[in-house]
């Protein structure tokens, strides 16, 4: 009989599917939990793994050949076990064996290559998907760390969404068509993947041990992908139903569950062997046969350069991943910067340079009453920015931060704007869900509120319960000309000012002559528009006044306007930090970033204006090369008077949304201008051009016919 396999390297003509270059091997049925316990001994008594039982279990367990693994570990004749050096120690990894796909392996939910938009529990809007953090377990008889993860998780239901989220993500990153999926049905899975331990603790306080991906995520969904068919959702839900079980249940897996995920893999097994071994190979069992098992190394010890225990097995795992020559990095710079923050503020917690007060909120971890709670600032979001500020820039251990930051993203020098750059999405993060905040995070990396005084002299937090009680107090000592006071209230109004649009980076606002939103009459970075700012009465006040308005956030709150000079405007004398009053004696308000920058230094903006102005017209000589038509020139004057209107009437819809429709005007005011906006749709309609397109027919001259 011909064997369905004959042909160039054995490739058969599968309709719909890639052509196949490996058959599946059998694989054997998984053995008794009872059978595995000498392997687990030799693992768990070999001195350079560092588990608990239940890490052990998981290792053991999904092992398709576990003689081979319990070989792979033995102490004598010689420890087989691979040593791979990271930055301040050594991992231990077994050699490549197969393992069982569906047995305590789960897809990389917690590396988060695509979460550069961190949510964080201060935000008003937080994120559904969920951002697992992870740390190194302890051994709570010891003291001492393992090489296993730990990663809190409310229940099963958290953990299969935090899965599927990152297997659709996977997906998603090549366009919904993973390169791997056809590879694994013609061959199947040939380059080992890497896999850490992982424990889940849930929020009743049981506890769940996995395997989790490191390198080689992509091929991991990609053998869902080929056994479901290459439907992601259809692969979610068998990863989820295999590896996690019922998301209805509380807990942990049961001894129940998991020896029913056995039976249905023995089963796979089986069914796969006996369809191999039959003349034709069919679609089915080509799926199963190349998904049932893969190769893999799984680490299993960590030890640090002196010897002992490896503190942080988080910062090994990275290092480790990027030896692999794979792209583990996250696939946007707002994630590697978030990423990179994240394992900053885990060694200062390491290395006591903070709190765990301070690291809970530098972590997103407490809502705002609780960061009051913790540290005593008031209960707003404003401040979660100020403490990250504080904490990075000027804190007791700021030289030792610098360092870390230096160290985590090969810095030479800790300068202004890279520190800005790294900082800005985890200082900015309780304001993830405001609208446009990609521009506030522009500014902040452009520089942010870092100024000489905010980096390079003492200041704290002041404490207290009531928000506006605080800002009062730190406007207060700003004028009395207290440093500290002064760094404090660039930091709170200066971040205020950023998120509300009223500084922006240097290249966010074009250098215009007229006042009017997205432009300015100087260009200034926020650095030097907040030190210019800094240094008068009258820009401290501002300072305020914008913090105000936005821990406030109501409408009937709005910036004011400080004189910051002594000058004579209009005939009459001002001095710096006077209310900037229009002809009816009303204060002003701060309606643009325009506003901001004038009132900063007027004597600039005017000079700046004067000169824009002055170099337009030498473009012209001051005149129209020739005398512009009378129709011309009433086109033009109608045209520039529609477009006016317009942009006054958007920039007035803007400003009612924080001020109210009473911008418009009075209400008849308002109904005149409608009318007169009729009247002139009417005279256009009427006088103006017919549509050349329109073909009019002469009903006369087709009756004469």
């Amino acid at each position: 009989m011909t064997s369905s396999f004959d042909g160039l390297d054995g490739q058969e003509p599968d309709e719909g599917m890639p052509p196949l270059l490996r058959r599946p091997e059998p694989v054997a049925d998984p053995l008794p939990v009872t059978k595995l316990r000498s392997a687990r001994k030799e693992l768990l008594d070999n001195p350079d793994a560092s588990l608990d039982e239940a890490a052990a279990n998981a290792i053991t367990s999904g092992a398709v050949d576990p003689e081979r693994l319990q070989a792979l570990v033995a102490r004598e004749p010689i420890n087989l076990l691979t040593a791979k050096p990271v930055v301040g120690g050594m991992l231990y990894a077994t050699p490549p064996h197969y393992r069982y796909l569906d047995l305590d392996v789960l897809p990389d939910f917690i590396n988060q290559r695509w979460a550069d938009q961190l949510h964080t529990a201060m935000d008003v809007a937080p994120s559904t998907l969920v951002v697992p953090t992870y740390e190194t377990v302890t051994d709570p008889k010891t003291g001492k760390p393992l090489a296993v993860f730990t990663v809190p998780m409310p229940d099963r239901k958290a953990l299969a969404k935090a899965v599927a989220e990152s297997m659709r993500k996977t997906y998603k990153a090549q366009k919904g068509d993973n390169v791997y999926t056809s590879s694994v049905l013609q061959q199947g899975v040939k380059e080992p993947l890497t896999l850490f331990v992982m424990r889940v603790v849930y929020d009743d306080g049981t506890e769940d041990t996995f395997l989790v991906a490191g390198d080689g995520n992509s091929r991991m969904v990609s053998m869902w992908l080929a056994r479901t068919g290459g439907d992601i959702e259809k692969a979610i839900s068998a990863c989820t139903a295999s590896v996690i079980g019922s998301t209805e249940r509380s807990g942990g897996r049961s001894r129940a569950e998991q020896a029913a995920t056995r039976r249905r893999v023995g089963e796979l097994t089986t069914r796969t062997r006996k369809n191999l071994a039959a003349p034709t190979l069919t679609e089915a069992t080509r799926r199963e046969g190349h998904t049932l098992a893969f190769p893999a190394t799984v680490v299993v010890g960590a030890q640090a350069d002196g010897g002992g225990p490896l503190a942080d097995l988080v910062a090994a795992r990275d290092d480790l991943l990027a030896t692999l020559h794979v792209r583990v990095t996250a696939w946007t710079l707002g994630a590697q910067n978030t990423q990179g923050m994240q394992r900053v503020y885990r060694h200062a917690l390491r290395e006591g340079l903070i709190t765990p007060d301070m690291y809970r909120v530098l972590s997103g971890t407490v809502s705002t009453q609780a960061m009051h709670e913790l540290l005593g600032v008031p209960a707003h979001r404003l401040w979660s920015a100020a403490v990250h500020q504080h904490a990075v820039l000027v804190g007791p251990h700021a030289d030792a931060m610098n360092r870390l930051i230096k160290q985590e993203f090969g810095m030479l020098q800790a300068r202004r704007q890279p520190i800005s750059e790294r900082l800005a999405p985890m200082a900015l993060s309780a304001y993830r869900s405001k609208e446009g905040i990609e521009q506030p995070l522009r500014a902040f990396g452009n520089g942010g509120t870092i100024t000489d005084q905010v980096w390079k002299q003492p200041w704290k937090l002041t404490k207290g319960d009531d928000v506006f009680e605080v800002l009062d107090d730190v406007l207060e000592r700003a004028l009395a000309s207290k440093e500290d006071a002064v760094a404090e209230l660039t930091v709170l109004g200066g971040t205020a000012a950023i998120l509300d649009g009223y500084i922006t980076r240097d290249r966010g606002s074009k250098e215009g002559t007229d006042r009017d939103s997205y432009k300015a009459p100087f260009r200034a970075t926020p650095v030097k528009l907040l030190t210019l700012l800094s240094k008068s009465s009258g820009g401290l006040r501002m300072l305020h006044s914008i913090a105000v308005a936005h821990v406030a956030a109501d409408p009937a709150v709005l910036p004011k306007l400080f004189h910051t000079q002594e000058r004579e405007v209009d005939g009459v004398v001002v001095h710096d930090g006077e209310p900037m009053r229009d002809k009816s004696g009303v204060q002003e308000i701060l309606d643009y970033e325009w506003d901001l920058v004038h009132a900063a230094d007027p004597a600039h903006a005017l000079a700046t204006i004067a000169k824009n102005r002055a170099e337009a017209k030498a473009k012209t000589d001051g005149t129209s090369a020739e005398p512009e038509a009378e129709d011309a020139r009433q086109r033009r004057l109608l045209d520039q008077g529609i477009r006016g209107a317009a942009k006054a009437g958007r920039a007035l819809a803007r400003m009612s949304q924080k001020r109210g429709n009473q911008v418009f005007g009075a209400f008849a005011a308002v109904e005149a201008l409608r009318v007169q906006l009729g009247q002139l749709d009417g005279i256009l309609a009427k006088f103006g051009p017919a549509d050349p397109s329109i073909f009019v027919v002469d009903e006369d001259e087709e009756d004469a016919e």
